[in-house]
């Protein structure tokens, strides 16, 4: 006998049942059936907006990506958090950051004291 069915009927001996099944569904050759896709539902801007715990307005702002489904705007819960992990949001946000420190800059030199 050689080493290689040695170990292999070490590997039956030792193994549990669901393991044996397994292993012979394998060696015959068949394969388990994939699982059923199922297919991502179609969010809005509010529901998406809850699952990842930020405000409607900055997925808006943030230019998330999204589907027109009669009419209205439907985001996928991976797409979007594809997008927040991409390095075209964090040049977004930092394209935001930059706006945001320009316009408060502007509007805090143009506030006077002594105006009514």
């Amino acid at each position: 006998m050689s080493d290689l069915t040695g170990e292999l009927l070490a590997a039956v001996v030792a193994a549990t049942p669901e393991q044996k099944a397994a292993a012979l569904r394998l060696l015959r050759g068949e394969t388990a059936a994939p699982a059923p896709r199922v297919a991502e539902p179609f969010l809005t801007l509010v529901a998406c907006a809850r699952q990842l715990g930020v405000s409607a307005c900055s997925l808006w702002r943030w230019g998330v990506p999204g589907h027109e489904l009669g009419g209205r705007r439907k985001f996928r819960m991976s797409e979007v958090e594809a997008y927040l992990a991409s390095d075209a949001f964090k040049q977004r946000a930092a394209e935001l950051r930059k706006e945001d420190r320009a316009r408060r800059r502007d509007s805090a030199g143009t506030t006077s004291k002594g105006a009514p």
